[in-house]
Parts: structure tokens; sequence; C-alpha cells
């Protein structure tokens, strides 16, 4: 007897490289899934779900709903929510999933939500992080949530959905009918190795929605910058922001959370994304920490130049930073490196359970200039912990640090139900109103604004950390500044000398990035805005 449609397409996956190679299984499921992006147009969650789909047999149809400008995330218009619906009413959708990737997007998803289901009727599921953190609040908007890793499990739940069986106890799902919600128990995590690749290919079924247009095809296609995750967890994973303290413990005794890709899975992919996205420039490894196993990093210097050859920027954390190791990733084409510093040593070790000292910082930054590696160092701000005096001593050791260096400095977002969140509660530091998905701190500074309000003191601070890594700036110069009485009393011209610098700097930065082929229309859109200044 003939194979089935389905059996075909069991056997194509089954005979497809192990290490995740695409597939590409001609559609023969009835039902029709959409997955939207909010505002994020690399979104790796949508593309490796779509992918994953697409594997088994369904036409996934791709929308990316608007992305961030000017450092903001500005609310949906009409004619953009229109277009949204009419896009999924053309494609015949079935099925939508909101791909709610953080919790400032609480508000605007269920407002979409809402949108869409009075619109067209159709069931709605939710995933990523914010359903995880918080299913309790997410169900009653949602017709399903996923939770946790759902790479494998999401197959099963569209597969049950098309067969018109029940969903109620896929793993890693919380399903609603009515006024009964179904719980399944978390899914088992995933093989990193097995994860199809995502599939940035245009075939007429993604579609990019922003203000008046609906642009059809993949909208992330020709950026220079591609991005990589070698890896998933964090091994510090006790930093009391972050959303690893809430993800680690859905998993305990069921597997390591931290895991790591091989390096063939990861070359594999470039292979392959290279002959898609034809205009890349510089890989970004946008993992927690990158990979710092020795027999790993001399497998990856072996591999990476000779079937790459791309320039490549990572993640590390102030712990790991060794000669050895980062000596072998420049010799494969290690450009840059980010590194949080977050706070002073008192701060994030009390509040942040970082067990990190200033000292380290310092040394890692001499270990960056020996090898000769940019680093981009990352700090949090506007947190309501820091004292003067903790600020004082922040700043106190970023002026010893040897340079040259970048610096970002990101707002802190307080996300619901981690320790920080829990802590500041308690120590009534903060209300349920400064806990992100009720406040959209993320969507008015997720960097740093030096137009943003905020008091005096904080304005004072920033203004001379914003200068400190300024190499035409001397160092004496800066310690004047600090020392001057004047801009302690009124900061407003420390400001506005710190945002012309800060200009000249953003200027010789886009001007290399035009030289080098990286500057892109995305970026300026999203970044550029004299008005509205991000720090750097």
């Amino acid at each position: 007897m003939p194979a089935t449609p389905a059996e075909d397409a069991v056997s194509t996956v089954d005979a497809a490289n192990e290490l995740g190679g695409p597939v590409h299984v001609q559609p023969y499921r009835t039902l029709r899934p959409a997955i939207i992006s909010l505002y994020a147009l690399e979104n790796n969650g949508v593309r490796h779900v779509a992918s994953g789909l697409r594997q088994a047999g369904f036409a996934v149809t791709e929308i990316y709903f608007k992305d961030w400008v000017n450092n903001s995330f500005p609310w949906p218009r009409e004619e953009e929510v229109q277009s949204l619906i009419r896009v999924l009413h053309e494609r015949e959708i079935d099925v939508i999933g909101f791909s709610v990737r953080a919790s400032a997007f609480h508000r605007m998803a269920k407002y979409l939500t809402e949108r869409v289901r009075h619109a067209l009727g159709k069931p709605i599921i939710w995933g990523g992080m914010h359903p995880t953190f918080v299913p309790d609040k997410c169900i009653p908007i949602a017709d399903a949530i996923a939770i946790g890793e759902v790479d494998d499990a999401v197959s099963e739940f569209f597969i049950r959905l098309d067969e018109g069986r029940s969903t109620r106890h896929v793993p890693g799902f919380w399903v609603r009918e009515g006024t009964t919600v179904y719980k399944s128990d978390i899914a088992p995590l995933v093989d990193l190795d097995r994860i199809p690749f995502r599939d940035f290919h245009t075939n007429g079924d993604k579609f990019h929605i922003e203000g008046s247009k609906v642009n059809e095809g993949d909208p992330f296609i020709t950026n220079p910058e591609y991005t990589l995750l070698a890896s998933r967890g964090c091994p510090y994973w006790t930093c009391t922001f972050c959303s690893n303290t809430l993800t680690k413990p859905l998993y305990e005794g069921k597997g390591k959370s931290f895991r790591i890709r091989s390096v063939e899975s990861i070359v594999r992919e470039m292979e392959y994304a290279k002959t898609l996205c034809t205009n890349i420039k510089i890989v970004r490894f946008d993992d927690e920490v990158f990979p710092i196993q020795k027999a790993w990093i001399r497998e990856f210097r072996e591999k990476w130049p000779t079937r790459v050859g791309l320039p490549f920027e990572i993640l590390v954390d102030p712990r790991m930073v060794r000669l050895e190791p980062l000596q072998d990733l420049k010799a494969a084409g290690l450009r840059a490196l980010c590194m949080g510093i977050q706070a002073n040593d008192r701060v994030s070790r009390e509040f942040y359970h970082r067990n990190v000292t200033n000292q380290q910082i310092v040394d890692a930054q001499k270990v960056f200039r020996e090898v000769g590696i940019r680093a981009n160092l990352q700090i949090i701000w506007d947190d309501p912990v820091s004292t003067e005096q903790d600020k004082d001593e922040l700043f106190h050791m970023l002026m010893e640090l040897p340079r040259p260096f970048e610096l970002y400095l990101f707002g802190l977002t307080i996300y619901p139900e981690t320790h920080l969140a829990r802590r500041l509660l308690r120590e009534g530091r903060i209300t349920e109103e400064d806990i992100e998905g009720i406040n959209t701190h993320a969507f008015e500074q997720f960097r740093v604004d030096l137009s943003y309000p905020r008091p005096k003191a904080d304005k004072r601070w920033l203004a001379l950390i914003v200068l400190l890594n300024k190499s035409f700036l001397p160092r004496s110069f800066i310690w004047k500044l600090y020392h001057s009485e004047r801009f302690k009393r009124n900061p407003e011209p420390l400001v506005a000398f710190a945002q012309a610098v800060n200009l000249v700097k953003m200027a010789g930065v886009a001007s290399q990035m035009a030289l080098d082929g990286e500057m892109t229309p995305l970026l300026l859109k999203r970044w550029v805005n004299p008005r509205s200044l991000v720090t750097m």
C-alpha cells in the first residue's frame, strides 16, 4: 500500500540531519496556525516553533507585528490592528498564537487578543516567558498557554487540535474550557541538538505589519547581524532579577537546566543560515553566558574559522573570565564581548545575589585588554536599593577600568514573581504597580535615556558615567567634573554636555558600522533620536 502523507513526513523527518538540520515537509494537515511576534523582528522563539510545526506538516503563518522605535514601544494604531485582523482572515487561520516574551506586553497582548477574538472568533494561545512567570494571570485571557520549554510539545498540541483530539493533558500546556482550567505538568527538557533550525525562508507565509504597511517576507533576512544560541539556561542562575530563578526550579529533578549545544550543531546551523541570510556580517551569541568548557572551545576554534568564517560576539560573566579560553576564541574570530557589571559589589551581592567583586571586574577588563577584545560593559540603573555611597563606589570602580571599553546602561526591569520582586515588595521598597506587567518600564526606557525624568542626583551620576568611557576625554577632566559643587547643585549643564559628547561618540560608532556594512535602516529607526538620547 502507498504511504500516507503523514507516514511520508515522518520518514522524511527521521531521515533528516539528526543535529537539528532543516526539514521541509509539504504541508498536509488541515489546521492552519498563525504565530505572532510582538515588537521583535528577530524573535527566535517564533521561528523555532514555526520550524517545528512545519516539520509536523502544518502550513504556518508568521506575523511580525510592529517593532520598537527610538528605544520605545508605541501602542498599536487602529490601522495596524485592522491589518493584523485582515491578514489572519485572508490566510484563513484556525488558531492563533501570541508570543508574549516579556511581562511588559501583558496589557498589549490582552488588548490584541480581545480584538482578534471579537473579530474572528478563533482560539488563541499564549506562549513565552510571561505565561511561564504568571500562568494564573494569563490563562483567564487566552484559551491555552504554553509554560516552559515546549519545542517538542507544541507539535503534539497542534497535532491533537488538527485531529480533533483533546489537548487537556499535553505536557507544558494549560487549557481553559469555559471556567475549567486543565493544568498539565511541565514538558521534558529538550535536546538542543535536535531542535529544528530557525527557518528564514520567504515563501509567502511571513508578514511584517508596521504603520500603514503590510510587507510580505521575513523582515530579518537581510539583517547583517545573526543571533545564535549555543546553550540554554545559566550556570550562574541565582541573580534575583533574572528569569532563570523562575525557570530553573520548574525542572528540579528533571535534568540539567543549563545545557550546551554541540559545536557541530552550531556550525551546521550557520552553514544553513548563510544560504538564506546572505548579508550576515557579524554573529551575536545571545546566551546568558557563552560556554567555556575547554574541549568544547578547542573544537569551536578548529571548526568555526574554516566552516563559518564570520566574526562573532559573546556574553560572559566576570566569574568565568580566563586568559586562555579568550585567546582561543579571539583566534576563532571573537570581535567583542558583553559582560554584566550590574552594580557595585554590595548591591550585586546583597540584592542581586551575584557573588562578584569590584576587583574581579577590574581584573576581567585587564584580561580583555591583554587579549585585544572590545568589552561592552553593562550596568543596571534606576534600582530602588542603591545609595549615594553605592553609586559613588560604582563610579570609582569604573574610573579604574583601563580603556577602551563601551558602556551600556539598562533600566532595572522587575519581573513578576522573581526573587527580587518578592523581596522588594516584602520590604516595602516597591508596590505591585512597579512590577512589569502593570508597569511598562521596559517600554519607556529599556536602555537608559539621559532625557528620562529622574532625581537630580541621578542625573549627575549618569552624566558622569556616560563620560568616563569616552577615550578622547582625559580622566583628569572627568575628575574635575566629579568634584564640582556646581554640578551637584544643578546637573543640567553636565547632562547637556554628556548628551553632546554621547552624540559625538554615536556618530563615530555609526560611521564605523556603515563602513563595515552593519548600519541598517532598522538600527537607525530603533536607536537614533537626538531628543531621546540612549547612553552609549
